[in-house]
């Protein structure tokens, strides 16, 4: 499967959602300030509402609005946190055909995206890390993998793994997708994913 050069940065349900997000308090600031004739009360309902959706969003951090960033660099990746890689490896799932959706934030069995295309469903743990990365990323996927009804699993990171994840990988039929092979997802400008690197890494996700 062809990985693309240009990215959508946010849907419009995403725009929409985001808009949403500034006018809600705005209006509910506004509306308190007309009807009780006080400026005061107004920001106050403005800040209380902004402080809820902060509260919401933070809760639930996997179902609020991301863009994805599909278009990052190596070194704005490696500048994110574990949430915002999430949101690049969906953005850039999504764009290669899968339906992606985000697990739970508790209770996610070591899976964090679960990705489907053709009737078959993939269970994909994304680790943004400094270091390289170990077994356990592998045992946790494979078994969430099982416990969300998928019959493949994948773990992607900026870093690449250890021989004993390898191996273990190797055992269980776990995709690994490390740094050489993200690199070919972040293609120059203008390049497209017209590498043979960019088709090979594209083909790897689609196997």
């Amino acid at each position: 499967m062809r990985l693309e050069a240009e990215f959508v940065v946010a849907d419009p349900y995403h725009r929409g959602v985001l808009k949403a997000l500034v006018v809600i308090p705005l209006a509910c600031g506004l509306f308190v300030g007309v009807v009780e004739h006080s400026p005061g009360m107004g920001f106050a309902a403005f800040y209380v509402m902004l402080l809820l959706e902060v509260l919401v969003g933070w809760s639930t951090k996997r179902q609020w609005p991301r863009a994805g960033r599909a278009d990052a660099t190596m070194r704005a990746i490696d500048g994110m946190d574990g949430v915002e890689f999430e949101g690049y490896v969906a953005t850039r799932l999504r764009r290669a055909g899968w339906r992606v959706k985000f697990t739970p934030t508790v209770g996610d069995y070591g899976v964090d995206l679960i990705a489907d295309k053709d009737g078959h469903s993939v269970a994909v743990q994304c680790k943004r890390y400094g270091k390289s990365v170990g077994v356990a990323a592998v045992q946790q996927v494979v078994s969430g993998a099982r416990h969300h009804g998928c019959a493949r699993s994948i773990v992607v990171s900026n870093r690449e793994f250890t021989r004993a994840a390898k191996q273990l990988a190797h055992t269980h039929g776990c995709q690994l997708i490390g740094r050489k092979v993200l690199q070919a997802w972040v293609p120059p400008p203008a390049q497209a994913a017209e590498t043979p690197a960019g088709r090979k890494s594209a083909q790897r996700v689609s196997e």
